[in-house]
């Protein structure tokens, strides 16, 4: 087995992604699909992109500090 967790475990997981909306599923006969569906990240993604300017903005006030530190000690 590839995986370090017992199948029913392995399963529940996937079905938590599928209800957040995450991955979608498709049953043909007794083999059910599973595919990441992007539209479910979309929230992620946007959070994300929100935390990218944040951290941005502190780095480069960072960045600005540290500058006029060096500045000042050479002066």
């Amino acid at each position: 087995m590839p995986f370090e967790m017992a199948l029913p475990s392995f399963v529940q997981h996937l079905r938590v992604l599928e209800e957040c909306g995450l991955v979608r599923s498709s049953k043909d006969g007794r083999v059910r699909t599973y595919r990441l569906d992007p539209e479910g990240f979309r929230g992620a993604e946007d959070w994300l992109e929100g935390q990218r300017q944040t951290w941005e903005r502190r780095l480069d006030q960072l960045d600005s500090y540290l500058i006029q530190m060096k500045e000042t000690r050479h002066d």
